[in-house]
């Protein structure tokens, strides 16, 4: 149980630190991808699901996404060691957020298959309408487990609510953002990435305290 005689001290572990170096350096993958989807010059029509890569281009993009998502989901793992605490909520909500992204890195890899779908075949349709499954799931973990994180009361100062953060941005405005042209989505997305960024920085660094149970 948490006291006023208990103390500060940095987030501790080397694993820990290299899994938000991980989560650092993957958050800021995702946001040059974004960038480039935006700025790339398109190779084929936009109602090609691969758009706007050829199949190759776009074989390579999402495995590097698959990856980055990966890289995201070790850094939930680091923060529910590190600032969960006791809290079942905190490391439940981190658990849901974890599966969300897992099943998320599979979807990006099955995606590969409709590379030449066009807008309104079967395939194209179903994977698109697949891809709010799993973001949903972690973006409602992420807000569970970052309410859990700020009653764990593990961790301190203004970085305690980026986890809830992560989770909120999803709904607004990534979420509304994908309904829009695709430039917004990419955007929202590009800078959803870079939270995970700094949440990694955070990890990494050690630049958060935490409070130690005594």
């Amino acid at each position: 149980m948490v006291t006023a005689a208990d103390t500060l001290a940095r987030p501790r572990g080397l694993h820990l630190s290299r899994f938000g170096q991980i989560g650092f350096w993957g958050g800021i993958v995702g946001a040059v991808g974004a960038a480039v989807l935006i700025f790339y010059p398109p190779e084929v029509p936009p109602e090609r699901f691969s758009y706007p890569f050829r199949s190759m281009g776009f074989t390579i993009a999402q495995l590097v996404f698959a990856l980055q998502h990966v890289t995201m989901a070790l850094l939930l793992v680091a923060l529910m060691q590190t600032a969960a605490g006791r809290s079942k909520l905190a490391r439940g909500g981190l658990i849901t957020a974890v599966s969300g992204l897992v099943l998320l890195t599979i979807l990006e890899l099955v995606a590969i298959t409709a590379a030449d779908a066009m807008m309104g075949d079967p395939l194209y349709l179903t994977i698109t309408a697949v891809y709010g499954i799993p973001t949903l799931i972690a973006a409602v973990g992420l807000v569970l487990g970052g309410i859990g994180i700020l009653r764990a009361g593990v961790w301190q100062s203004g970085g305690r609510f980026l986890p809830l953060i992560l989770g909120v941005f999803v709904f607004v405005p990534v979420m509304p953002a994908l309904a829009g042209p695709n430039w917004a989505g990419r955007v929202a997305i590009g800078i959803w990435c870079l939270l995970f960024a700094v949440q990694g920085w955070i990890l990494w660094r050690g630049s958060l305290s935490v409070r130690v149970e005594r």
